[in-house]
């Protein structure tokens, strides 16, 4: 990257689903089709989340940092495979499918190059697809906060939230039926170690989702070009941020892109061969970017503490 600055690059997965609610509050209500209105109990509980809802980081942060309204799943499938498309550019199966994968991913392009990178996780690695290849990558996120304040981050680190426990609304990935607040206080802790890191000065931090839960949107996803024609066909729509002292404040991109474009943006910056004809062809999320200037204030958000929640039974 000629005469710009440099950039370490921090992704967030958010979530296994953008399933926002009151799931943790009233656990053993749900909507059923043909229900013209929610369950009784549900009334006081959505009035306390919207009274609450300016203390939410995604949303605030939405209006503060970059967003994107074409920002797409990598394919119209399930949690694994879309996540195995953010390591890989590609997936080898369309289920949650735990068999070991031998795909290459972005991880072995960037120890190729003698490039540090991290996988840091809550409590179930996402990483261990590949077995046991990436054992020494894997790091608790305790060693991310770590990592963060001593201003010591690698090229590349990936940061996944608590994933396990969502039948019983105790993860912290916004699945049903996890409580939001674990999941934003989770986000809150990951910005604000970023952006008060002395490495904030040339980091970009990505937080997205991996896939849309199988709500409506009123947006088709658009065709991509896949090493399979059967998985050309992007997901719906997926919250995607774009936090960084490069990043436009209070703006929203319009172009097309999808969980492979940040591998795009990883290859562009640390000049690495492409995984595969879709990462190839995306559209490099840095174009987002505005390297010309650089501003290092970050605004803060209050958002409350909350490590956990007590399981719905």
């Amino acid at each position: 990257m000629s005469r710009s600055p440099v950039i370490n690059a921090a992704f967030i997965g958010a979530g296994h689903r953008l399933r926002r609610g009151i799931r943790s509050v009233c656990c053993h209500d749900t909507l059923r089709v043909g229900d013209t209105a929610p369950p009784p109990r549900w009334s006081a509980a959505i009035h306390e989340i919207l009274r609450r809802s300016a203390a939410l980081i995604l949303a605030e942060a939405a209006l503060k940092w970059t967003t994107f309204d074409r920002y797409f799943a990598a394919i119209i499938s399930s949690t694994l495979p879309n996540r195995i498309y953010q390591h890989a550019g590609v997936t080898d199966r369309l289920d949650n499918s735990l068999a070991v994968s031998t795909l290459p991913t972005i991880w072995d392009r960037l120890a190729a190059k003698g490039l540090v990178g991290k996988y840091y996780f809550s409590d179930a690695p996402i990483l261990a697809f590949g077995g046991d290849k990436y054992a020494d990558i894997i790091r608790p996120l305790g060693e991310f906060l770590t990592d963060c304040a001593a201003g010591e981050l690698p090229h590349v680190a990936f940061v996944d939230p608590r994933l396990l426990g969502e039948e019983f609304g105790t993860s912290g990935d916004d699945h049903p039926h996890a409580d939001i607040r674990v999941g934003e206080y989770f986000m809150y802790q990951i910005y604000k170690a970023i952006t008060t890191s002395p490495a904030w000065r040339h980091t970009v931090l990505v937080i997205n989702y991996d896939e849309w839960g199988g709500f409506f949107d009123h947006v088709p996803p658009p065709l991509a070009p896949d090493v399979n024609p059967d998985y050309q066909l992007r997901g719906f729509r997926v919250p995607c941020l774009l936090i960084s002292p490069f990043a436009r404040r209070g703006y929203v991109s319009h172009d097309i892109y999808d969980h492979t474009s940040i591998l795009k943006m990883i290859e562009w910056r640390w000049d690495l061969q492409p995984l595969s004809v879709r990462d190839a062809n995306a559209k490099n999320l840095a174009d987002a970017l505005d390297l010309t200037s650089s501003d290092l204030s970050a605004p803060d958000f209050a958002v409350p503490p909350w490590l956990a929640s007590s399981p719905c039974l």
